[in-house]
């Protein structure tokens, strides 16, 4: 059984021991609005995840409009890296819920807790996450809320887990994103639009959210600390490499991806991910703009070692040139 979803509190969901065909066997997330129930499929054998409105919540009209809109768009969407939506019911006392694939290896929050993946392992996730991502954005949906909490991990056999793109609580279509005056969204992933009640926000907000899960799973870091005061400041991130030995061509990738300014990122999901990939296996990244980066050095005795290294390396390599230069001068005068 993996780690529960920590995402929030409510004061309860009533939801019966049985739904149809359907046997309860524990609560597995809590949320501020819902609750998600692991149930057992006992006609198909398979165990699947109930996401149920919290008893507060279920009578007020925009609230649950929200949470139903959410199964609707998770149903629409039916991609191998967004969690599937089986059925949407209401029980007889009213509450309204959704049948959903259950995540049985937990978040990409639990796998950050055991320590960072390999830099290979971190591109794979990443992409799958670029996947659900853009299948969202061309049902013309933003998700505002991408985080590790918010990414799921499912068995697919070998050994292998699966991405699932998760929690559209907070997401809008883009149709009515002008109307939302509320900020939602997580301070350490967030673009710094989302800090400011009804400036917009567009799919460049989730290249943002997804850059910095994507430092994080880089470095074990977040790329951003503090509340929306400290988003609001809009200042650049470290470059990952500051924390940890990565390919240089990362920092820009990412910081590209994290700059406070939209205009400056990544245009999409999958010109970023495109991007990652390639910094990450050596392959040529063209960047469309640059702006100035301020390294901070990094903790004695983490990284010095390795960056003299480099630069011893680089002293030698000049010495040699001046030397072999001096030579060929001094052979063409005896000549």
């Amino acid at each position: 059984m993996p780690r529960s979803w920590t995402i929030g509190q409510n004061t309860g969901v009533s939801l019966p021991r049985r739904l149809g065909r359907l046997q309860q066997v524990s609560r597995i997330g809590v949320g501020g609005f819902a609750t998600v129930w692991l149930y057992h499929d006992e006609e198909l054998d398979s165990p699947v995840a109930v996401k149920a409105l919290a008893d507060n919540w279920a009578q007020r009209a925009d609230v649950r409009e929200r949470f139903l809109e959410e199964g609707r768009i998770l149903r629409r969407a039916d991609a191998d890296h967004v969690v599937r939506v089986y059925d949407i019911g209401e029980t007889d006392d009213g509450t309204p819920y959704f049948v959903m694939t259950y995540a049985d290896r937990g978040t990409v929050a639990d796998l950050l807790a055991k320590g960072t993946p390999s830099v290979e392992e971190t591109v794979r996730l990443v992409g799958q996450a670029g996947l659900g991502i853009s299948v969202l954005h061309r049902l013309g949906v933003v998700h505002r809320d991408v985080k590790p909490q918010n990414l799921l991990l499912q068995s697919v056999g070998d050994g292998e887990t699966r991405l699932l793109v998760a929690d559209l609580g907070v997401a809008k279509a883009l149709l009515h994103a002008s109307g939302i005056t509320q900020v939602v969204g997580t301070p350490a992933y967030m673009a710094p639009e989302q800090a400011w009640p009804g400036a917009g926000v567009d799919t460049r907000a989730d290249v943002h959210a997804l850059a910095a899960v994507a430092y994080q799973l880089f470095t074990g870091r977040q790329a951003r600390e503090g509340g929306l005061g400290d988003l609001m400041a809009a200042r650049m991130p470290q470059p990952p490499t500051v924390y940890t030995e990565l390919p240089l061509a990362l920092n820009d990738v990412l910081l590209k991806g994290l700059h406070p300014e939209r205009e400056k990122r990544w245009p999409d999901v999958d010109s970023f991910v495109h991007a990652l990939e390639g910094a990450a296996t050596g392959r040529p990244v063209h960047l469309n703009h640059a702006w100035p980066v301020t390294v901070r050095e990094p903790e004695p005795g983490r990284w010095s070692g390795m960056r003299g290294w480099r630069l011893g390396v680089l002293a030698v390599v000049v010495l040699m040139v001046a030397f072999l230069a001096g030579y060929l001068a001094m052979s063409g005068l005896q000549g």
